[in-house]
């Protein structure tokens, strides 16, 4: 269990019971609320997988607060279909949005078994394409820890080493780049 997932089980000890009774839809539309947004996803959490139907519906809801929570919900427990539900979060109109569908489609580290879907080419365009720099910045720190360095991505970072003027952009491009050629792939 990776450090992100005992910090989770950790607050859900703390946390008093939040709606135990709720239905996964409810709680997912408790995301809507701020006050209740992080005793929602926790109790989802206590769920697991069972609540991945909603949270597949909460990725299309109108509201920003509950596709962005559902997509921070899908990080550890995403399924195929719920991968491929993330895939238009990427050119989600709010860039708090696209930051977890960025995550939640790449992380390996928060996910138990493999990703149905090649994440590459979807980190690539949003890092070529996307006009917010954090959904960039987290793009290219996924790939920069990639448990398969690929070479498809070496140009990119050296493009970003080269011409790009945001320092965070950089340094995640060249820690990226020393760890691709320390396991042999270098352009």
């Amino acid at each position: 269990e990776g450090a992100h997932a005992s910090a989770i089980r950790r607050l859900i000890k703390e946390a008093p019971p939040f709606r135990p009774e709720a239905s996964p839809e409810e709680l997912v539309a408790e995301f809507a609320n701020g006050k209740n947004r992080m005793a929602a996803f926790l109790a989802l959490y206590t769920r697991g997988s069972k609540a991945l139907p909603a949270v597949r519906e909460g990725l299309k809801h109108p509201n920003w607060h509950i596709r962005r929570w559902s997509a921070m919900f899908a990080d550890n427990f995403a399924d195929g279909a719920t991968l491929q539900a993330l895939t238009p979060l990427l050119h989600d109109p709010k860039a708090e949005v696209r930051v977890w569908a960025v995550h939640s489609l790449s992380c390996e580290i928060c996910k138990d078994g493999p990703n149905p879907i090649d994440p590459i080419p979807l980190l690539l365009e949003r890092i070529e394409g996307d006009p917010n720099i954090k959904v960039r910045r987290q793009a290219v720190a996924m790939l920069a820890h990639h448990r398969t360095p690929d070479a498809r991505v070496l140009p990119v970072f050296k493009k970003i080493i080269s011409e790009e003027h945001d320092r965070k952009l950089r340094l995640h491009a060249e820690q990226g780049l020393e760890r691709y050629e320390a396991s042999g792939l270098s352009a």
